[in-house]
C-alpha cells in the first residue's frame, strides 16, 4: 500500500451517496490529498476542505449523539 504523501497520480473517489442540489441527485466526489480531503458533488464546482482530525471529530460526535439517543430511548421505554 502506498501513502497518500507519495502517490504519483491524483485520486478521485465517487462515492454511491448522493445529495440533491440545484434540482438534481449528485454524487459526492472525495479527493484525498495528504493533510486534507477535498469534497464536492459531481458537476459542480464548488468545493470544500476539510481536515483529517476534522473528519474523524465530526464521526465521534456523530457516534456519541447516537448512543445518548439511545440511552434514552431505552429509559423512556422501561417507563
Amino acid at each position: 500500500m502506498t501513502r497518500l504523501a507519495e502517490r504519483k497520480s491524483k485520486l478521485l473517489i465517487e462515492t454511491s451517496d448522493t445529495v440533491r442540489e440545484r434540482g438534481r441527485l449528485r454524487e459526492v466526489i472525495i479527493e484525498p490529498l495528504p493533510h486534507y480531503a477535498v469534497i464536492r458533488l459531481k458537476g459542480l464546482r464548488s468545493r470544500f476542505s476539510i481536515s483529517y482530525a476534522g473528519i474523524y471529530n465530526a464521526a465521534v460526535k456523530i457516534e456519541v449523539e447516537r448512543q445518548r439517543a439511545e440511552k434514552k430511548a431505552k429509559r423512556k421505554a422501561k417507563l
